[in-house]
């Protein structure tokens, strides 16, 4: 999984250190890394929860890490009545929006 081998080079971190972190041995990294073996679902929660990323992303099932502090505010938005989400996704739309286009000017 080359995601999981740049996620680990990213974080300066050693497949023993990886592997410590998760609770596996070094060596089952190194097969989870080269595709020889596929981690369990809780290997895979486990490895996202040290990266700080979405299973989705660390399995490549999408390309862009979505930080976890906007993933939570996305929950929270979900969880409200259906009108003050509209309300709030269309200022958030424009604003979005206004701050691409001054960017774009600015660049």
């Amino acid at each position: 999984n080359q995601r999981l081998v740049q996620l680990r080079k990213e974080h300066n971190l050693s497949q023993s250190e990886l592997a410590k972190k998760i609770g596996i041995h070094a060596n089952v990294v190194g097969r989870y890394e080269r595709g020889e073996a596929k981690p369990s679902i809780e290997q895979v929660l486990k490895i996202a929860d040290v990266f700080d990323v979405s299973m989705d992303y660390l399995t490549g099932k999408v390309d862009e890490a979505i930080e976890p502090k906007l993933m939570q505010q996305m929950i929270s938005l979900q969880q409200l009545p259906q009108k003050e989400k509209e309300h709030i996704l269309f200022t958030l739309e424009a604003l979005v929006r206004d701050t691409i286009t001054r960017l774009s000017y600015a660049s």
